[in-house]
């Protein structure tokens, strides 16, 4: 059963792989510990979310208290602040209110800078909401967002990028309501500026307008986005909200593989590598830096060779690799599998993997939880099907034995996974046959599937039963 044409360049076709991450990224983002790496975020009071407790009442009168002039005002706005923080419930009372809305937006385009200020920040929080809530701030204010980058005033100038985030991080049809009022240029400008967090803000918006547009990813890159962003692609424990921003703006920018010339012609390769190196030596290691990293790094390596090539000149890769396949963190480790599944399309690649110190942290892998389980299995697949003497070496490495309790999974993907990997080892290494038949209860395994509810399980364990085991097949059925 030949399917190599199933993998990274073998292990599965580069466009599958692309697809099967990039539906991902938003669930890995949401599921992301750290508020500055999730898609949409609020903006807390004083930084953090507060406890007291906002009632319905409250933000119905200060929506009300908007209306008149006075220092009653700030207060009001506050109040609205905290309140839009603490959930969209609140969002919805407040646009219940009469005439609440266009208030607020008159505050927010009016000539008092403090309440500006304020008003700004409410607007940050309602774009945080629902996709309606969104949608609504996203067509009466957008203009106003963008006029604001260009601001000198560096607070509004957070807020304003900080807004975009989240709209783009809503729907692509906000996406594209922004870029068509020209967001793109002034966000990159705001990569210049001398503040960390108006670059945080300006980098959280770049990567969730650049998720799902080529030509969006394109105009950043005519905007000259990859020289600006590479400044700020160094690490720091002050600078580590800024750099896990910026690597996921390069992670999007790399998804494509339309960018990959311009990537790897201004640096970003040796850069990305060099800090995934440093940063494996950071215990406990920073999950928000390195899984952008890792993934940007993926996608340069799920393209042509060459890069994967300029990936590998760093010599201290592999090691950092490996570093990162014992973290305590699964999405790091998970990352890490499909690194090195993308990067093992290569011949050489290939051979350091298998015959050096990674594999048995490869082999570590298989039992773990299903997503990790998978990329393991993938990347083991790459190896494989790279020929007979990876293939002898994986087996006595004790490849059979840790994938055989795979083939008692409940989960198709991983039980297709399992059965590729047994034929292909045991059609090119004929000692296999009895080490997965004496040492892993192979055929009690395979005969279990020939009665699984779907017909490619059923057929590739058949399959590897009549092809490799028939006589004695034969035998149990006469007897």
């Amino acid at each position: 059963m030949d399917r190599k044409t199933q993998y990274k360049h073998r292990a599965q076709n580069v466009s599958k792989l692309r697809q099967r991450h990039k539906a991902e990224e938003l669930a890995l983002r949401k599921d992301r510990k750290e508020k500055l790496l999730s898609s949409k975020r609020f903006r807390f009071v004083g930084g953090e979310d507060l406890a007291d407790e906002i009632l319905h009442d409250e933000v119905v009168n200060a929506a009300k208290g908007l209306e008149k002039p006075g220092a009653h005002r700030h207060e009001n706005l506050k109040a609205l602040q905290q309140a839009f923080s603490q959930g969209t419930a609140f969002i919805d009372t407040f646009f219940k209110v009469e005439n609440a809305l266009n208030t607020l937006i008159g505050i927010y385009t009016g000539s008092d800078a403090g309440l500006q200020l304020e008003a700004a920040w409410c607007i940050t929080n309602i774009s945080a909401g629902t996709s309606d809530q969104s949608m609504i701030i996203c067509k009466q204010v957008a203009p106003y967002l963008v006029t604001y980058l260009s601001s000198g005033v560096h607070q509004l100038q957070d807020q304003s990028a900080w807004t975009l985030g989240n709209l783009a991080g809503d729907s692509t049809e906000c996406r594209q309501i922004l870029q068509a009022q020209g967001v793109i240029p002034p966000l990159v400008q705001l990569l210049q500026s001398p503040h960390p967090s108006v670059v945080q803000s300006a980098a959280f918006a770049l990567s969730n307008l650049a998720k799902e547009s080529t030509d969006t990813c394109k105009e950043m890159i005519q905007a000259s986005v990859i020289p600006n962003l590479l400044s700020h692609l160094s690490y720091s424990q002050e600078n580590l909200d800024v750099l896990a921003e910026v690597s996921w703006v390069f992670t999007y920018l790399a998804t494509s593989g339309l960018f990959l010339e311009q990537l790897s012609s201004n640096g970003v390769i040796t850069k990305v590598v060099s800090l995934l190196v440093t940063l494996s030596d950071i215990l406990p290691h920073k999950a928000q830096a390195v899984t952008p990293l890792l993934r940007c790094l993926g996608n340069i390596c799920s393209g042509p060779d060459q890069y994967t090539g300029m990936a590998m000149q760093n010599a201290e890769l592999l090691p950092c690799l490996c570093k990162y396949l014992t973290s305590d963190l699964r999405h790091v480790r998970k990352e890490t599998l499909w690194v090195l599944s993308n990067m093992t399309g290569d011949l050489a690649v290939c051979k350091e993997v298998t015959f050096g110190p990674i594999l048995p942290h490869i082999l570590e892998q298989v039992p773990a939880a299903f997503d990790i389980k998978t990329e393991a299995l993938y990347l083991l697949c790459n190896l494989g099907c790279h020929g007979e003497d990876i293939c002898n070496h994986l087996v006595d490495s004790g490849l059979l034995q840790c994938v055989a309790p795979a083939l008692k999974s409940h989960d198709v993907e991983i039980l297709n996974l399992a059965l590729v990997l047994c034929e292909m080892t045991l059609k090119m290494i004929p000692k296999g046959r009895e080490i997965f038949e004496k040492e892993c209860e192979g055929m009690v395994k395979l005969e279990a599937l020939e009665y699984h509810n779907n017909e490619s399980i059923r057929t590739g364990a058949n399959h590897i039963l009549e092809m490799y085991y028939g006589e004695q097949v034969e035998e149990v059925d006469m007897t």
